[in-house]
């Protein structure tokens, strides 16, 4: 038996909706399709309409099982198999392992991209993309593991004028970080870093749910995040603004 194919199928930031024609063909000319919802979340329901929709049953797989690869390659053997991922594909590196392995397998790779919450973020924050520094993301602090790279990154980003995008980490445990625990978090980063880079005053962007059924849309200081409720409106990002064009603090005040 020969080798198979392995596809990498983005379904955008929210739900099966945001699938590409190009996706569902790729399903349902599969013959097995799985997928994994650890690197983003996925609507509840969402893995469940889109078996009716490309008439494939979808296996989902533990982070475990997706980065330990052996489940995927082996299913690839004679077969073409889909693996379903929320956003883009390609953003996280545990999806480019995973074609270098088959890659050097001799199984066929194939990408169908999606929306990513890369740019949906930064075109519903109205800021402009090229004034965007290095992305980072921060990460959930414990009793005994305090990263700094996010602060150092806004440090830098600043300096330089430039926007500062913080993925807010997802945790199997813990679940997506909420703005409560990322603004403490943040709050924990200034008090041991010093630099004055994030003040209570300090205005941040807060985008969650980008394109699931009730997003939010604020920008407010620092102080202020912990008042939101996230509940049943996906994932956050926050932004830290660089220095704004006229036209990009117009548009930040109108996000209220």
């Amino acid at each position: 038996m020969g080798k198979g194919s392995l596809a990498l199928v983005g379904i955008g930031t929210a739900d099966e909706r945001g699938i590409s024609l190009s996706g569902l063909e790729q399903l349902r000319h599969s013959d097995a399709v799985f997928a994994e919802s650890y690197t983003n979340l996925m609507p509840q329901g969402t893995l469940e309409r889109l078996e009716k929709l490309c008439g494939k049953k979808i296996e989902l797989l533990s982070r475990e099982q997706v980065e330990g690869e052996k489940r995927l390659l082996e299913a690839c053997e004679g077969k073409d198999v889909s693996l379903v991922v929320a956003g883009d594909p390609m953003i996280a590196t545990t999806h480019v392992s995973l074609l270098i392995s088959a890659k050097r397998k001799g199984i066929a790779t194939g990408i169908v991209h999606a929306a990513s919450i890369l740019s949906a973020a930064i075109g519903e924050s109205g800021l402009q993309a090229y004034k965007f520094g290095k992305i980072v993301t921060l990460a959930y602090w414990r009793e005994n593991y305090r990263p700094m790279a996010a602060y150092e990154v806004i440090g830098e980003n600043l300096a330089r004028g430039l926007h500062t995008l913080l993925l807010l980490d997802i945790d199997e445990k813990l679940g997506p970080m909420s703005p409560k625990i990322a603004a403490e978090t943040l709050v924990g980063m200034e008090e041991t870093g010093g630099k004055k880079l994030l003040l209570p005053q300090t205005k941040l962007v807060l985008l969650a749910g980008i394109g699931w059924e009730t997003p939010v849309r604020k920008y407010r200081a620092l102080g202020e995040l912990p008042e939101f409720k996230m509940k049943g409106c996906g994932p956050a990002v926050l932004i830290v603004p660089g220095k704004l064009h006229f036209v990009e603090e117009e548009y930040l005040e109108l996000l209220g």
